[in-house]
């Protein structure tokens, strides 16, 4: 495949919201009808299930009922947790969080843990604190854990920028995780076991972020082990001298069991080994009690008298919802840095423009181009 067919250009949602996307697999060009979420590829019209084609634009879901309860879920909440941390709403995060303590079965406790665990990474950039969180994750995973110190890592994490403001260097990690996942797309039935090694080696030679990424999440796809994945990474870290990267896979292989599906710290490392830039990579803000009973004793008074719900909580995809803007998934996230770069701020009740899409790595065509030429 030709870089050039990797575009460096946005392209604004035509009239109807109707694109055409060449087929991952072959020449075919699909109409694609982002208002309706529909494709014209024979998997959707013969079963009218979400397809590739869909997916690559983002769309992972179709509109489900959602009712904003005070007392959700307790998915609802726990993406209540996840977004809040992503927004840096701490106050939200730790609101949340004394909710999912009152579900008291271990396998809860467990999973509030692992998100947090996973939100080190997948929502920040500071290696330091995702070391300190793993550090503590044996502890606070276990019901008997005291809600201060889940709410002290919540806030750790919080405490220094995400990937939607440009200090953390997040914009290029996104963005190349964009291209990574639909490069990946187009290398769809190529891809074996032996040549995603050398697709990662060959991004690390080459300071290619997005050729990186797209052989780590590669190995996702042919249901690679997490853990043989970090052994991987680690040994590739090791050789290239690159201590970063090398901590980074240590993070993984310290919750191997409860990262066994997740490659968030993963990626991060491939970004890295292929010359990506942390500028927050160790930095590590201390976290007092008292501020962390603060947020508690504010949080249990708005439980007094609890509200519904918002909807910027719940996606649809994670828990019941409908508002996919802060999903965990590249393009979205491509989208949240876009909506900080216009606003300078990162907020829900901002209006979300069309021009926050971007359809960088794809292939496509507006409805109407004359004979049928590709953009380029």
């Amino acid at each position: 495949m030709k870089n050039t067919l990797f575009c460096d250009m946005l392209w604004e949602v035509p009239p109807g919201n109707t694109i055409r996307l060449r087929s991952f697999t072959g020449d075919q060009w699909y109409s694609i009808s982002l208002d309706n979420r529909t494709c014209t590829c024979a998997k959707f019209l013969t079963t009218h299930e979400l397809c590739k084609h869909l997916n690559a634009l983002g769309i992972y879901s179709r509109p489900r009922p959602f009712v904003a309860r005070s007392h959700p879920t307790f998915s609802q909440a726990l993406s209540g947790i996840v977004k809040s941390i992503r927004l840096r709403k701490i106050a939200e995060a730790i609101y949340w969080l004394v909710y999912l303590d009152t579900f008291k079965e271990p396998e809860y406790r467990f999973r509030t843990a692992r998100r947090i665990l996973i939100g080190s990474a997948e929502d920040g950039h500071s290696i330091a604190v995702m070391e300190h969180v793993v550090d503590s994750f044996k502890r606070i995973s276990k019901a008997a854990a005291d809600l201060e110190e889940l709410a002290a890592e919540v806030l750790r994490v919080c405490k220094v920028p995400n990937w939607w403001n440009p200090g953390s260097g997040g914009h290029d990690y996104i963005y190349s995780g964009m291209l990574a996942y639909r490069k990946l797309a187009y290398l769809s039935g190529t891809i074996t076991g032996e040549s995603l090694p050398r697709l990662i080696e060959q991004g690390i030679a080459e300071q290619g972020k997005a050729t990186a990424l797209a052989g780590v999440m590669g190995l996702s796809e042919i249901r690679m082990g997490a853990s043989k994945q970090a052994e991987l990474l680690s040994a590739l870290a090791k050789r290239n001298r690159h201590k970063l990267a090398e901590r980074l896979t240590q993070v993984h292989l310290s919750a191997r069991s409860a990262l066994s599906s997740d490659n968030n710290f993963l990626c991060q490392a491939a970004w890295i080994l292929a010359g990506g830039n942390s500028p927050v990579a160790d930095v590590l803000h201390l976290v007092s009690s008292a501020e962390v009973s603060e947020l508690i004793e504010k949080a249990r008074e708005r439980w007094k008298d609890p509200q519904p719900i918002p909807g910027w909580c719940c996606d649809g995809v994670h828990s019941a919802g409908n508002d996919v803007r802060f999903m965990g998934t590249w393009e979205h996230m491509n989208a949240v840095c876009r909506a900080f770069s216009h606003y300078g701020r990162v907020d829900p009740e901002d209006e979300w423009l069309p021009e926050f899409q971007n359809y960088d790595g794809l292939i496509i065509q507006t409805t109407g181009e004359a004979n049928g030429n590709p953009i380029a």
